[in-house]
C-alpha cells in the first residue's frame, strides 16, 4: 500500500480526541480539538427527539447520566515527561462501557488503564464505574500483572457471574520502558519509527476480569525507542462494520499506523478515526471504542 493512500487530514466529528492542556474535571480543552456532541445540561429542556426511547423525562435523565460519566472519565491524556500521549473515545449510546483512566503511581511512573465492559449502554457503564471505584480506592498500583490480579479479585466479588471486563494496565517509566499486563484484551500495536509493526507475544494475555476469583497475569516489558509508538484500543474500533457487514479489522489499523508515522501522533489518531468512519459508508458504530496513543519523545 502506498504512503499517499492515507493523506486525508482529520476532520471534526463526534469524537473526543485531545492531548494535554485540560482540566480533568471540567473537560475544558482548546476549541480546535474535536469533541463529542456535548450533552444538554441536566436541567435543560429535552425534547422526545433527543431521547433514544422518545421519552422527554427519560431524555433528561440520560443527559444527566452522560454528563456524570464525562466528569468521571478523563477527557484528555496527561502530560508525561519523555512521552507524548493522545486519547480518543466514543460511546455508542448515552454512556460508554469502555473505561480509560490515568494514575500517578507511588514509584513515580504514570499508569493507564483501558478496559471494555461486556454488553452495551448503561449496564456496561455500571461495570466501568465498578472498575473505576476499585482502581481509585484500593492500594493496588504495583507491577502491572499484580495490579490486574488484585483488581480482578475485587471485580469478581462485585459483579454477576455473566458479566466481565477485558483490560490492559500499562505503566510508562524513564528511558522509554513501558510495562503492561492484559486481561483478555488484545495487546498494544507497536510501531517503529520506520513504520515496521512489532510482533507481540499473545501468550501473556490472561483471562478477562470477572470470571476467576484468583486470576494471575504476566507483565510484559518493552523499551520504546525515540519516535516509536504504541497504540492501545478497544474492539469497537476495528470491529466497526460497513453496510456490507465487513469489519474494519485490526490489520487495517496496523497498516494505517505504518503509513502515518510522519504525522504528529494526535493527527495520526484523528485521521485513523476518519478512515474508520469512512469505512462505515454511513452505517453506525455498533460498539463503544477507546484509543490511547503513546509515543516516546526524541
Amino acid at each position: 500500500m502506498g504512503k499517499g493512500q492515507y493523506t486525508d487530514r482529520p476532520r471534526a466529528g463526534r469524537f473526543a480526541a485531545a492531548a494535554g492542556g485540560c482540566d480533568r474535571r471540567t473537560g475544558v480543552i482548546p476549541s480546535a480539538t474535536p469533541l463529542p456532541t456535548p450533552p444538554p445540561a441536566p436541567d435543560a429542556a429535552v425534547s422526545p427527539a433527543t431521547d433514544p426511547l422518545g421519552c422527554p423525562t427519560c431524555g433528561r435523565e440520560w443527559a444527566g447520566l452522560t454528563a456524570l460519566q464525562r466528569w468521571m472519565l478523563p477527557q484528555v491524556a496527561p502530560a508525561v515527561p519523555g512521552y507524548r500521549l493522545t486519547l480518543a473515545y466514543r460511546p455508542t449510546f448515552v454512556v460508554t462501557g469502555d473505561y480509560h483512566d490515568f494514575f500517578a503511581r507511588p514509584d513515580g511512573r504514570v499508569a493507564a488503564f483501558v478496559g471494555d465492559g461486556s454488553g452495551h449502554g448503561p449496564a456496561a457503564g455500571m461495570l466501568m464505574a465498578v472498575m473505576r471505584t476499585i482502581l481509585h480506592t484500593h492500594d493496588l498500583h504495583r507491577d502491572p500483572g499484580e495490579t490486574l490480579a488484585a483488581a480482578g479479585r475485587l471485580f469478581h466479588r462485585q459483579v454477576p457471574p455473566d458479566r466481565f471486563m477485558t483490560g490492559i494496565y500499562l505503566a510508562v517509566g524513564p528511558d522509554g520502558w513501558v510495562s503492561w499486563a492484559s486481561a483478555g484484551h488484545h495487546p498494544p500495536i507497536l510501531v517503529a519509527r520506520s513504520g515496521r509493526v512489532g510482533i507481540i507475544d499473545l501468550t501473556a494475555n490472561g483471562l478477562m476480569l470477572g470470571p476467576e476469583a484468583a486470576p494471575e497475569y504476566a507483565t510484559v516489558r518493552h523499551r520504546l525507542q525515540p519516535g516509536e509508538r504504541m497504540l492501545v484500543f478497544t474492539d469497537g474500533l476495528y470491529e466497526a462494520r460497513n453496510r456490507a457487514g465487513e469489519p474494519f479489522g485490526r490489520p487495517r489499523v496496523a497498516q494505517f499506523l505504518q503509513y502515518s508515522m510522519d504525522d504528529p501522533l494526535e493527527d495520526s489518531v484523528a485521521a485513523l478515526l476518519k478512515v474508520v468512519a469512512d469505512h462505515l459508508q454511513g452505517a453506525e458504530f455498533e460498539d463503544d471504542f477507546t484509543i490511547l496513543g503513546i509515543e516516546r519523545a526524541d
